[in-house]
């Protein structure tokens, strides 16, 4: 016989109690006996009904999703697994998830997936990624005889019809459902871009559409799968999700890249209008034209000046400038030559003016005349140069004497030719 410890009791009860998978992953009905709601944020509850009663825990991370605050007499539904805590001997239910009663059971799951799911971050805005702008091959995953085919193909055949459309066919409905959702979007995500070869690269499928019609909320239940909603978060290209109508959410809405509020809304979401397109194009070569016509005259203008320069700094124009230049100076040098010979002109007539007036000539012609000596040839200025009876040579307007001194007469009134009374005329 073996004798336990007490702390052994608990681990082999804790162990039985762990190794049931029921228990780790159990829905429990009841009413609320009573609640305690502690500081830590943590909330202790028990819940009971006519024969029994349960000890329960809901800890601060899981009582934010509370939809309201707990009371005791509330009829409850809550999730969780049976555990046991050592320190007060309690075997209670770790409660993961606590609605009223009276919630459906797809929208027990739905809630209790959604709170696993973001708790891992496969809703977090920041992963989702951008939708290619001009895809060339589009995914869709749907049901083949279903109307979201033919209205996806309708749409893009109207508003993009350079996208090639490949389709893989996977029940929308039903228990196989999310199995062929999953397989569907892995046989997709063969074709993706990072997993093909440069040569196959054409091949590539650059968006997937997840696509179901309407229905009521247990029909859309494939779309609210951990499977399905773990294969969008898995994939390599971007996902779409239109699923049902605008008002139907559903865990793919939340994982996929984008969710579109219809089938034929998705279909819009991943193409451009290829009439918006043209027009886009149509602008563009409009401004491009209007550019290029802006820019060559532009270019004209400026070729033009630089010709205008080149001709300008040309060996021809700089002759040509230097010729007008010569030119120029040749007629300023004619012009100044002109004037100053005028000048010159005018100046040699004062001077010969100036000359005749002061020439022995004009002196000659008013009743003067020169005397020279005979013998040497000078001029005479004074009566005592000479000598009587010396030769004289006299010199007058027209004409001219030989006389020969008689009588020298000092300086006096007879120097004018004045001769007194008693004075001997001058012979010559």
């Amino acid at each position: 016989m073996r004798i336990f410890d007490v702390a052994e009791v608990y681990a082999q009860a804790r162990a039985a109690l762990r190794r049931d998978p029921q228990l780790a992953d159990l829905w429990v009905r009841g009413e609320i006996a009573s609640v305690t709601y502690a500081r830590s944020g943590h909330i202790y509850f028990c819940l009971r009904d006519a024969t029994a009663q349960l000890d329960c825990v809901l800890f601060r991370h899981d009582a934010r999703y509370l939809r309201g605050r707990l009371e005791a007499g509330q009829a409850v539904v809550a999730h969780g697994a049976i555990d046991l805590y050592d320190g007060r001997s309690l075997f209670q239910l770790y409660a993961d998830l606590v609605e009223q009663e009276g919630v459906g059971a797809w929208r027990l799951q739905f809630e209790l997936l959604y709170r696993q799911l973001e708790a891992e971050g496969l809703f977090a805005t920041e992963r989702k990624r951008p939708l290619p702008a001009f895809p060339r091959r589009i995914g869709l995953a749907t049901s083949a005889t279903g109307a979201v085919r033919h209205d996806i193909a309708r749409i893009l055949e109207r508003r993009y019809p350079l996208a090639e459309l490949v389709l893989v066919d996977c029940a929308v409905q039903g228990e196989e459902a999310p199995l062929q959702i999953v397989a569907a979007l892995h046989r997709l995500n063969e074709f993706a871009a990072s997993r093909l070869p440069p040569q196959r690269q054409h091949e590539a499928i650059d968006v997937i559409i997840l696509a179901r019609g309407g229905g009521a909320p247990e029909e859309l239940a494939a779309f609210n799968d951990e499977r399905v909603a773990r294969a969008i978060f898995a994939s390599a290209i971007p996902v779409v999700s239109a699923i049902g109508h605008e008002t139907d959410y559903t865990i793919a809405d939340l994982v996929a890249d984008m969710r579109a509020p219809t089938p034929s809304a998705a279909a819009e979401l991943v193409t451009p209008d290829v009439r918006a397109l043209r027009e886009t194009v149509h602008g563009y070569r409009q401004r491009l034209a209007a550019a290029t016509q802006s820019i060559l005259q532009a270019q004209r203008h400026a070729a033009a000046t630089l010709r205008q320069q080149l001709l300008w700094h040309s060996p021809r124009a700089q002759v040509a400038r230097q010729r007008q230049r010569v030119d120029e100076l040749v007629a300023r040098a004619r012009l100044l030559i002109q004037q100053e010979l005028r000048a010159r002109a005018a100046q040699v007539e004062a001077r010969r003016l100036q000359l005749a007036a002061l020439s022995p000539e004009t002196t000659l012609a008013r009743g003067y005349a020169l005397c020279y000596d005979a013998q040497r040839g000078t001029i005479l200025t004074a009566a005592d140069q000479v000598a009587p009876g010396a030769p004289l040579v006299v010199r007058l307007h027209r004409g001219g004497l030989r006389a020969r001194v008689e009588h020298v007469m000092a300086p006096g009134p007879h120097a004018r030719g004045e001769v007194s009374d008693d004075a001997q005329s001058p012979v010559v």
